[in-house]
Order: C-alpha cells, then structure tokens, then sequence
C-alpha cells in the first residue's frame, strides 16, 4: 500500500500558499498559526480521502475547518473589519471545483455567516458606522461564486457530454474505465470490499423486432430513470452495451448486492416500461476484502448473469452459487 501524492496542480496551490504567509504583514504574532493550520488541514484531507467510503465528506470537513481558520486569523489580527475577509474566497474557489451547485451555495452562506459573526461580533460599531466594510467582502464572496458557478456549468457540460450515455443519461464505459482504478485503490485503502451487479433487459431484441427501435429506445430510457429511483446518490450505474447495465458498488458485500438488484428487478417487472411488460435479470459479484479487478468481478457478474437467463429469466443471480469462475463459469454454462 502505497502513500496517495497530492495531484500538482493542488501541490503548487499549497506551495504557493506556505511561501505566501509569511509575506503578509501581521500584527499578531498568532496570526500565522491558524493561517497554516487551514493549508495544513486541507492538504491532510485530500490526502486522506481515499481511505474512507464518502471522500468528499472529508473534503467537505477539510474546507469547513480552512474557513474557520481562516476567519480565527483575521480575528486575531483585527483586520475584520478591512480587505482581511476577502481571504475567505479561497476555500470557496476549491469547493467550486469539487462540489455540486447546492453544496457550493450551502458553502456560500456558511462563509457569509462567518463574515457577519466576525464584523458584527467583534467592534461591531465600525461596521454600522461604515457598513460598506461588511458589504463589500460579502458582494465579492458572492462574485466569485457566481462567476464560478457558470466556469462549473461550461465544464460540467463538456464533461458530461464525454463520460454520459447519450439516451439513458447514465454513465458510460468511458466513465466507468477512469473509475475502476480509483475504486481499486480506494478498496485496497479501505479493505472493504466491492460488488460488480450486470443486468440485462430480457428479450429486447423481440421488443425491437417487434415494435421497432424508437420503442426499444423508449424502453432502455424509462429502465434508466426506474433504476436511478431505486439506487442511492453514490450508487454508481453504467450503461455498458445496448441493453446491458453494470452497477460498481464500493464497500458492498455480495448478499448487500443481491438484496439491492433484487429490489431493481422487482421494481423493474412491478409496472410497465414504456407501455410494455419488460423484465431483467441480473447476476452479482464481489470481490475479496481490499482487493477490486472489474475484469475479474465483472466476467463473473456475467456468468451469473448468464445463470439467470438461461434459468427463466427475470431473476438474481450470485457468482459464488456458480460452479466455476469467471469465464470458465460462462464457458461450462455456455457448453451446458
């Protein structure tokens, strides 16, 4: 197990911000201590993250503690009142390139708050008798957020029109691929386990034969949106073939898995799809604790799956209730 190394772009930013601090000019002698203390917090965070199942809660808790820092230092130094707040944009700028929209806002108006405590808390009076004091950092905050928040729209879509699957809105392979090694590592870190769940839409070539294409389309469209209702923000789910899905669950264990694509296939077959009665059925695999190859999990997810196909369809299958492994799995079955 090796150590994770900050990315460089984040190395210079914390470069930058340790050769910066002893350049401002300070009237406390304190001062630089909490400064450093939220470069130091952050960097811990996102040097740690991958050691724990929700990374970006301890990212999350990284920029917070570099907020309350931050504000600690003007408040010693008594510039809470002057340009001193404006330092507070800074973790602001990093959870822009980190965090969904709300999250950013929900940011935002912590960030505010801390602003207000900080001018109003302490000497008070100077801002009532000059309230542009206040003001101004606080419509610069909210410049910069705004600003933001188009460069993230603008980015966001280019991304999405790379690693999203242009009819269902789900992630593609091109997603998946970059995933899987950060999930390896990740498992590896965590010594938890990883769960693979493939599932195929059964008979789809008869629905495409028989109603046509665009109905087909219709159907792989409205199975997207029933399986993102049943699955959890941090589920993630791929698009994989024409009618295949795979679903990567860190921290799953088989039988969590078989429960959860179980509650896929019930929801999938309780109501029509696209106007059509329209089944799937699902194999499952997991790895050993601390340890993910998606080709391995994946090839014996699929001879699960096979299992359940060739079983009657419209049914859960699981790897380890398999008489072989991976591909030598497919080929008995195959060969039965």
């Amino acid at each position: 197990m090796h150590a994770r190394i900050l990315p460089a772009h984040q190395r210079v930013l914390v470069l930058i911000a340790l050769l910066l601090a002893p350049t401002i000019p300070f009237d406390s002698p304190y001062s630089p201590i909490p400064l450093i203390a939220a470069v130091v917090g952050y960097a811990w965070a996102q040097h740690n993250a991958t050691r724990y199942d929700r990374p970006e809660l301890l990212i999350a808790g990284g920029l917070l503690f570099g907020q309350l820092m931050l504000v600690t230092a003007v408040v010693v130094d008594d510039r809470q009142h002057s340009v001193g707040l404006a330092i507070l944009v800074w973790p602001l700028v990093a959870a822009g390139g980190r965090f969904a929209a709300r999250v950013v806002w929900a940011f935002t108006a912590f960030t505010i708050a801390l602003m207000l405590v900080a001018s109003l808390g302490f000497d008070g009076d100077v801002v009532l008798h000059d309230p542009i004091l206040l003001t101004l950092p606080i419509a610069t905050v909210l410049a910069v957020v705004l600003m933001s928040a188009v460069i993230r729209e603008s980015d966001a879509q280019h991304r999405s029109a790379a690693i999203l699957d242009g009819l269902t809105g789900m992630l593609n392979r091109t997603a998946l691929d970059a995933r899987t090694h950060e999930i390896a590592h990740q498992a590896s870190v965590t010594g938890h386990p990883v769960a693979v769940v493939v599932g195929d839409v059964d008979h789809f070539k008869a629905v495409n034969d028989t109603h046509g294409h665009t109905t087909g389309d219709h159907v792989l469209r409205d199975l997207a949106y029933v399986m993102r209702k049943e699955l959890r923000a941090f589920d993630l789910a791929y698009r994989v073939g024409g009618e295949e899905f795979a679903l990567v669950l860190p921290g799953a264990d088989e039988p969590t898995a078989a429960a959860l694509a179980e509650r896929l296939r019930e929801a999938i077959a309780a109501q029509p799809i696209a106007t059509l009665p329209i089944t799937m059925s699902f194999g499952v695999a997991a790895s050993s604790p601390g340890t993910f190859d998606w080709d391995d999990a994946y090839s014996r997810a699929d001879a699960a799956l096979y299992r359940a196909k060739q079983e009657g369809r419209d049914a859960v299958r699981c790897a380890s209730a398999l008489p072989g492994d991976g591909v030598e799995a497919v080929a008995e079955l195959r060969a039965a």
